[in-house]
């Protein structure tokens, strides 16, 4: 089974205990991602709509309609194979990427969420205290403050961008970097017809024998703000 995060300090959040549950390898076969095209340039997000909604060029398109794709770099994608391969061989028979993207999706937007209510405490546990205090010191535009909540079945995009294993000493750790990407509709909708976040996540764990199996997040970023105007229909 998966690590869990254990809480670094008091916090009685029902979304930590949930994220727990979906970090294990249980909570495999939940959602889908849409597909990840490889191609030999460096990662990148790219909005998209159907033809139909491209015709339709005096409406706004429906949130529901519009899709996202993640366009990872062949040679990183090849590299993060082999070092799952050497993770599950070496370190965690029972890591599964499927499962763990999952928890990773659900953990993100549990993050968005108290981000935005800035619920500082209940993050502890969640992230580290470095990278809660890197957040509280950002400094969002007002559309951003508005609009940081992403929810899963919002999220169109769950993509490994990395895997580091390390030793250091005696001592072994694995980080993991991810991109979530999805749409919401705006806050303001008079203003806006369409949100697409883009958060960049690093997961850590130590591997060392005798640790506790936690995951941690150590860094937590907006990565990509897009605010769709709201075209005239008139």
């Amino acid at each position: 089974m998966m690590g869990m995060i254990r809480p670094a300090c008091k916090s009685s959040h029902q979304y930590t205990l949930q994220f727990l549950a979906l970090l294990s390898a249980r909570a495999v076969g939940a959602g889908t991602v849409l597909p990840h095209l490889p191609q030999p340039r460096s990662v990148g997000c790219n909005l998209h709509t159907s033809p139909h909604i491209q015709q339709s060029s005096r409406r706004d398109p429906p949130p529901a309609r519009m899709k996202v794709f993640y366009i990872p770099n062949p040679f990183k994608w090849l590299h993060n194979q082999m070092e799952i391969a050497a993770l599950k061989r070496e370190w965690d028979p029972s890591f599964e990427i499927d499962s763990f993207k999952f928890g990773v999706k659900q953990a993100v937007c549990t993050v968005t969420e108290l981000v935005s209510r800035r619920d500082w405490g209940e993050l502890c546990g969640l992230l580290t205290q470095k990278a809660i205090d890197k957040i509280r010191h950002t400094k969002w535009t007002n559309d951003q403050v508005n609009n940081l909540i992403l929810s899963p079945e919002s999220v169109q995009v769950t993509q490994i961008n990395n895997i580091a294993l390390q030793y250091i000493v005696d001592r072994k750790y694995c980080d993991i970097d991810v991109t979530v990407i999805g749409t919401r509709i705006p806050y303001n909708t008079d203003k806006h017809s369409l949100i697409v976040l883009e958060y960049f996540a690093r997961f850590h764990r130590e591997y060392t024998e005798g640790r506790l199996p936690d995951w941690t997040i150590t860094t937590f970023r907006l990565q990509n703000f897009q605010a769709i105007p709201r075209k005239d229909n008139s």
